[in-house]
């Protein structure tokens, strides 16, 4: 899949997005064309949960930056139709692998996979989850934004 129906952020994408004089959104808008595109980029509701977890000490400036990224994704909730479904296939697949991944990488993946979306990355675990399911995931290098092999 190339994204035709769209991405799916994770966590750390959004996070580069809230740094100053980070290159990194800029090269990934470059890639994948996400401000050009006809759908929003989303994000799981895990992601904003996440997010406000990390921003909780950050300056009013950044909490605004994470404000504006936020408003301008598509929020997917985790009650969204299958993805329940797709987690418990997810993490059984896991543990019947010996693989172990995040709780809320599984709800992101899984509700990715659901959607039909991209998934947008730094964090190589989503490798670990394409191993056991279908997932369509790249993983960007966290200082370049550029696609790793």
């Amino acid at each position: 899949m190339n994204g035709s129906l769209g991405f799916l952020l994770d966590t750390s994408v959004v996070l580069h997005a809230t740094r100053a004089n980070s290159a990194v959104p800029g090269a990934i808008d470059a890639q994948f064309g996400l401000s050009a595109s006809r759908f929003r980029p989303a994000i799981c509701e895990v992601t904003v949960a996440e997010l406000l977890a990390f921003s909780s000490n950050w300056g009013e400036r950044r909490k605004a930056l994470l404000k504006t990224q936020i408003e301008k994704t598509l929020i997917i909730p985790i009650a969204h139709p299958g993805v329940h479904q797709r987690w418990a296939e997810m993490s059984s697949a896991l543990r019947s692998a010996g693989l172990t991944v995040g709780q809320n990488d599984i709800w992101i993946a899984a509700t990715a996979s659901v959607a039909g979306m991209t998934l947008l990355t730094t964090d190589r675990d989503f490798l670990t989850v394409q191993r056991v399911a279908a997932l369509d995931v790249r993983v960007l290098d966290s200082k370049t934004g550029l696609v790793q092999p």
